[in-house]
């Protein structure tokens, strides 16, 4: 009897997450940029900067454009 107690308290515990193993995570403050999350990353965009075209729809919804006319490609302002 003891032992199914034991074993019941004991995948009780594995089932719950430890409040101690989360760890904080930080964001990074855009100062100029918009603060976006593309590709399930933080990210800051801005004119000019680096884009995949692969996450154009998702620099849409932010109000930025991945121009091909640039190689590599650019994010410019809708």
């Amino acid at each position: 009897m003891r032992t199914g107690i034991a074993l019941a308290g004991a995948m009780l515990a594995l089932a719950l997450p430890a409040a101690s193993s989360a760890q904080p995570t930080a964001r990074v403050a855009c100062s100029r940029d918009v603060p976006a999350t593309i590709g399930g990353a933080h990210k800051c965009l801005g004119p000019g900067e680096y884009c995949a075209t692969r996450y154009e729809r998702q620099y849409e919804r932010y109000g930025f454009i991945c121009s091909t006319r640039y190689r590599p490609p650019r994010l410019r302002r809708k």
